[in-house]
């Protein structure tokens, strides 16, 4: 796969929740993309994290790899954009304090400079996606959603008989990345993407007229969605059991709990969903 580095200015740093924000990124001219797909950013290119970045390898006793971001643009944008989560340190979860996500988040804005290097990735619809299905189930968590809704905005202009249903799992309705735009997507494109949202944590009412339920996205919602659609493609993003996570509990002997996408291809699994219609992209 042939990717190239890009000198990007920042066009703007777009609020999304409090602890996410997209980057607009100017990088000039470029080759095609495909909605889906990441571009990746080299934490040594930044002078206020040289530290940081110093104290992480010491310990590591490795060089610090670039991160990727997946982009939420789609192809025919005129600026490449990336939605960044920041990650946090939690005891027993991870085994290092995260690097590069919350100086994004939080330090970045219009008017920086910064190379980027893309662009990557399989997590995209096929060439020939019209002949293979009429629907696509989308099932997300959190920053999950960042691929799918640009597999999602470009479809929705590019292949005029695919619809979408996207299932979408989060703590709160104020943690909802690109809720509005989801709102405007669904309102302008009634008979092609319907969005359920599930919350973990919702205490507050949230406002009328959108689907939301309460609760972990499990397989009684997934086989719903899939009766009423059942030659779906499907395609989840969202976190995983990280390789620490797995390392801790083997040394402790026990299990580390399923996460989201654990979850979902356990769903997938009991309801027979055959392997080649299932496209995953994990993180953790």
């Amino acid at each position: 796969m042939s990717t190239s580095l890009f000198d990007a200015d920042v066009r703007e740093s777009i609020y999304e929740t409090v602890d996410t924000r997209t980057l607009v990124l100017d990088v000039g001219e470029h080759q095609p993309y495909r909605a889906g797909q990441w571009v990746s950013i080299d934490p040594h290119q930044f002078l206020g994290l040289a530290s940081v970045v110093a104290y992480l390898e010491s310990q590591k006793g490795r060089r610090e790899p670039p991160r990727e971001y997946s982009m939420c643009s789609a192809p025919g944008d005129r600026y490449v954009a990336i939605t960044i989560k920041e990650e946090v340190f939690e005891l027993g979860k991870t085994q290092y304090p995260p690097l590069i996500s919350g100086f994004l988040v939080h330090h970045v804005r219009a008017g920086d400079k910064m190379t980027v290097k893309g662009f990557a990735g399989g997590y995209v619809l096929p060439d020939d996606v019209e002949e293979r299905t009429g629907h696509v189930l989308h099932l997300c968590a959190g920053s999950g959603i960042v691929p799918d809704y640009s597999i999602i905005r470009d479809s929705l202009q590019r292949n005029s008989r695919l619809r979408h249903t996207l299932i979408y799992s989060n703590k709160t309705w104020d943690d909802i990345i690109f809720r509005d735009a989801l709102i405007d997507l669904a309102a302008k494109h009634p008979d092609r993407l319907r969005v359920i949202h599930t919350l973990t944590r919702q205490s507050a009412p949230v406002p009328p007229g959108n689907d939301v339920r309460s609760g972990r996205v499990g397989v009684e919602m997934v086989a719903a969605a899939l009766a009423a659609e059942p030659e779906s493609l499907v395609y989840a993003c969202g976190p995983a059991v990280s390789v620490w996570e797995r390392r801790a509990g083997a040394a402790a002997g026990t299990t580390p709990p399923p996460r989201f996408m654990e979850t979902m291809r356990a769903c997938l699994e009991e309801l027979a969903v055959p392997r080649a219609r299932i496209k995953m992209e994990s993180y953790g």
